[in-house]
Formats: C-alpha cells, sequence, structure tokens
C-alpha cells in the first residue's frame, strides 16, 4: 500500500486554498484601507476594532497557509505537475496575492510612521502642557508669597 500523506491533495483543492487565500488578503487590504482612514482622520480610537478583525483574518491565513504546506514542500514538481491550463490559474491567482500583500505591507509601513508621527506629536502637546502648567503654578506661588508678605503696594 502506498503511503499518500505526503502527496499533495488534488489540483482542485490547491485552486480552492489560493483563491481562500487571495480573498482572505482582498478583505485584509479593505482593513488596511479603513484603517489608514482611521489614523489620518480624528477617529484613532476605533482602530481597535479594525486591529481586532485583521487578527482574525491573519489567524485565518495561518490556517490556508498551513494547509498549503504540503503544496510548498516541494513546489517545483507539484506545479510542473499541473495540468497548463490550472497552472495559469495558479500564476494569476499567485501574482494577485503577491501583490496584495505588498501593497499592504507598505501600507502598513506608512501607517506606522503616521502613527509614530501623531503619537510624537501628542507628547509634544503634553509636554506644552505641563510646561505652562508648572509656569502656572511657579506665578501662583510667587502671588501668594507677595500677598503675604505686604511689602508690595502696587495701587499706586
Amino acid at each position: 500500500m502506498m503511503d499518500t500523506s505526503m502527496a499533495p491533495p488534488v489540483p482542485e483543492k490547491l485552486l480552492t486554498l489560493l483563491k481562500q487565500q487571495r480573498d482572505l488578503y482582498l478583505r485584509l487590504q479593505e482593513l488596511s484601507e479603513r484603517q489608514r482612514t482611521l489614523i489620518s482622520g480624528d477617529r484613532p480610537e476605533l482602530l481597535l476594532n479594525i486591529l481586532r478583525d485583521r487578527q482574525t483574518l491573519v489567524t485565518a491565513l495561518a490556517g490556508v497557509n498551513e494547509e498549503l504546506s504540503p503544496y510548498r514542500r516541494d513546489w517545483q514538481n507539484v506545479y510542473e505537475a499541473l495540468p497548463e491550463v490550472t497552472r495559469h490559474s495558479v500564476s494569476e491567482l499567485l501574482e494577485q496575492i503577491n501583490g496584495m500583500l505588498q501593497v499592504i505591507l507598505r501600507a502598513d509601513q506608512e501607517d506606522q510612521a503616521l502613527l509614530s508621527a501623531r503619537k510624537q506629536a501628542v507628547a509634544r502637546s503634553l509636554s506644552d502642557v505641563s510646561g505652562a502648567q508648572t509656569a502656572n503654578a511657579a506665578y501662583a506661588h510667587q502671588a501668594a508669597k507677595g500677598r503675604g508678605s505686604g511689602s508690595a503696594d502696587v495701587t499706586g
């Protein structure tokens, strides 16, 4: 009896998995675009929902990648054994997947830079507020000292 545990599944299964992967990346790309809108706008608190949805998709992608692993182990032979029509479909799907992945990765890098810039701007604003509060406290302390000593008469 032949051991089929190492043999990759049939070509239809490969196409189905690649289509699932493409669809998941498409949804991830759509969430990436929504994420950019939230980062650029004044609703960054809604980012947590987007990030949660993205994590769900990444988990699903990990599952699909696990199912694709028998194909990847011997990709050259698997690919060459596919019928010509299937090979063409597989190539198109892989191009779509790789293109979307590049767009997503680039957008994530840009979003990280935007978030970092916003974080620095907020830190500067908080520092300015803190400095103003310190100055106000110093003025208030001086004013209280001046009133208590009775040494200055500014009324004329």
